[in-house]
């Protein structure tokens, strides 16, 4: 029993020494090998361009892919657990180096396949062996029409080490190292950046979080020209790549990425604009509840009601692995696979990295999952979500390589799924009015971050790569541009918005992912409509659940939506009825606030 509640995961069952490891400094190598096989071999095509060597060619490349994945999650997951190690970091700058062979070797086969005669490619893309590859080979080849000439690319990815990644790298590094000092019994402790917006968003008392709030912007002001040079240069960087290949739409980059259409976002921004007003209902019945002289940043996101108890982490593995089973058996053994056999990751210890991700092990067929539990709902909401993520990858390791790569905003659709299945029940357990509003809060809270937060970030990032264009902006113009764009949707209830939230929001400054926040958006809505349509089907709907996870690599968002669910996502509709459960949730708790006397005017 013990066992099964142990917070810690092991990492060492699958390189036994983390950074020593000799068995992963033999996947260092080995990948190393076959990256310079692959070279050779992608040259000798350009030779004799024989499609037996193209089929090996993809089988070392696929190895290659797989295995960088692993040892890049594996160094994260070293860094991860504690910053204050060098080895995590060490084991990255390794990982960075085989990652740019990798892309290399990436545009080379792009190059390849982009120039194999049609005729040659009709019969070959549907042969035995090449099939189950064929929807990312047919992507590929469509995208080295837009990329710049084979050693023009090799040129950006070999600078990319020490541009735009270097960049993320020490953003990474600059975020981590910021200290908040915060009086927390009686003493006064510097705690990290994340540790404060958790007690500036959480603690009970708003003097408590107004003190979090407060120091949070006096260290984010003194190193924000630190910052704003950062982001500056990972935005020029990438609109200089940009208009080297000619691409006219920064939006091209995560459009691809997501494999979705820009008429598809632009429908689904439309849908969330169009449902503004209660979500605007409900923050201004949260103002009334918390009866403030005035609402801050720190206000928004901050529990009105409290749940009744702590919930110790073997109730919430309980919790989980109940709900999971309920929807399939199979689901609720992946689950207690991943309790029992360390796979998880959340003591509240010092030295931890912030925040929660999903590390996925395609070699070892495996996933790791980190966090740091408070005993909260909204932790075991945290958890759920990222056991989403690796039932999605316990899903796709049974697949081919290449058809593993889904886009990134489905790759939210089993993460925000899970977060309903376990939020829902508890929701409907609530014995108390007081009980259930903070439940509702909890989902409301949530989901408004996709539905709100997200959004005003994606609008405000699209302004800020309109005005980079034309030079640098300055850390108050950054502020400045954000807390407008806030104001589109707060309307001045905000007296103090979270100026400086672009410094700490990493999705801003990733090297790989461009406009990284709106997939969110994108999978909470989609994973919201697949949820949907699960408790309608009177059938199990658990097997055509994994063949739409199955084919998340196969397909764009457009085609799983069509395929599995019979809808269109240009369509505003679908849209529409994936943001209902959020606003049933809403209407209930502005019903339920009625009792207390805050009915609107």
């Amino acid at each position: 029993m013990e066992q099964a509640a142990m917070q810690n995961w092991n990492l060492d069952s699958l390189y036994e020494g983390k950074g020593h490891s000799s068995k992963l400094m033999g996947l260092f190598e080995e990948l190393t090998e076959t990256l310079e096989k692959l070279e050779s071999n992608l040259q000798a095509y350009q030779a004799r361009a024989e499609l037996p060597l193209l089929l090996e060619i993809l089988q070392q490349f696929q190895f290659a892919l797989s295995g960088w994945e692993e040892v890049d999650d594996y160094s994260i997951c070293v860094y991860a657990e504690d910053v204050a190690d060098s080895a995590g970091a060490a084991l990255m700058e390794k990982s960075a180096v085989v990652k740019v062979k990798l892309t290399s070797a990436q545009s080379e086969l792009d190059r390849i396949l982009g120039g194999i005669p049609q005729e040659v490619w009709n019969k070959w893309i549907c042969s035995e062996d090449v099939r189950p590859l064929s929807f990312y080979l047919e992507e590929r080849r469509a995208a080295s029409k837009n990329l710049l000439p084979i050693e023009l690319e090799k040129i950006i990815n070999a600078l990319s080490v020490n541009g735009i990644m270097a960049w993320e790298q020490q953003h990474e590094l600059m975020l981590t190292k910021l200290k908040v000092s915060l009086e927390i019994d009686g003493e006064r402790k510097e705690v990290s950046i994340g540790e404060g917006l958790h007690r500036a968003v959480y603690s009970a008392a708003q003097k408590d979080r107004q003190a979090a709030a407060s120091a949070i912007e006096k260290v984010c002001a003194a190193e924000a020209d630190a910052f704003a040079a950062i982001w500056n240069r990972i935005a020029g960087f990438r609109l200089d790549v940009y208009k080297q290949r000619g691409w006219d739409n920064d939006l091209k980059e995560t459009l691809d990425h997501n494999r979705i259409q820009e008429g598809t976002i632009e429908s689904m921004m439309a849908s969330i604009d169009a449902n503004k007003s209660l979500y605007q209902a409900y923050f201004q019945r949260k103002i009334k509840v918390d009866q403030h002289k005035k609402t801050s940043w720190f206000d928004v996101e901050s529990p009105s009601f409290a749940a009744a108890e702590k919930i110790v982490y073997a109730d919430a593995k309980s919790l989980i692995c109940r709900q999971f089973h309920q929807f399939s058996e199979k689901l609720g053994c992946f689950a207690e696979k991943a309790f029992e056999e360390g796979w998880i990751e959340t003591e509240n210890r010092p030295n931890k990295a912030e925040g929660g991700f999903c590390a996925s092990m395609p070699l070892s067929k495996e996933s790791r999952i980190f966090l740091t539990y408070r005993e909260t709902y909204q932790d075991i909401v945290t958890l759920a979500h990222e056991l989403g993520h690796a039932y999605h990858n316990f899903i796709l390791h049974e697949e081919p390589a290449l058809a593993q790569q889904k886009g990134t905003s489905v790759a939210e659709t089993a993460s925000t799924f899970m977060e309903n299945l376990v939020l829902d029940a508890v929701i409907s357990q609530a014995d108390s009015d007081e009980e259930k509003l903070a439940l509702l809060e909890i989902k409301i809270i949530e989901g408004l971050k996709y539905l709100v937060t997200v959004p005003n970030m994606f609008r405000f990032e699209q302004r800020f790569y309109e005005k980079r264009k034309e030079g640098l902006l300055s850390a108050e113009e950054i502020s400045s541009l954000l807390i407008e764009t806030e104001n589109v949707f707060y309307e001045d209830s905000i007296e103090e918005p979270a100026a400086y939230q672009w410094m700490y929001i990493s999705h801003f400054y990733d090297a790989e992912k461009s406009f990284y926040n709106i997939p969110y958006t994108i999978g909470y809505l989609f994973s919201n409509g697949v949820y949907a349509r699960a408790q309608r089907e009177e059938a199990d709907f658990s097997k055509q659940y994994d063949e739409l996870l199955r084919h998340s690599g196969k397909m764009t968002i457009e085609q799983l939506a069509e395929s599995f669910l019979g809808v269109d996502l240009t369509n505003q509709e679908f849209w529409d009825a994936a943001q209902q459960s959020l606003k049933e949730a809403i209407e209930m708790y502005l019903k339920l606030t009625d009792k207390y006397g805050f009915k609107s005017e």
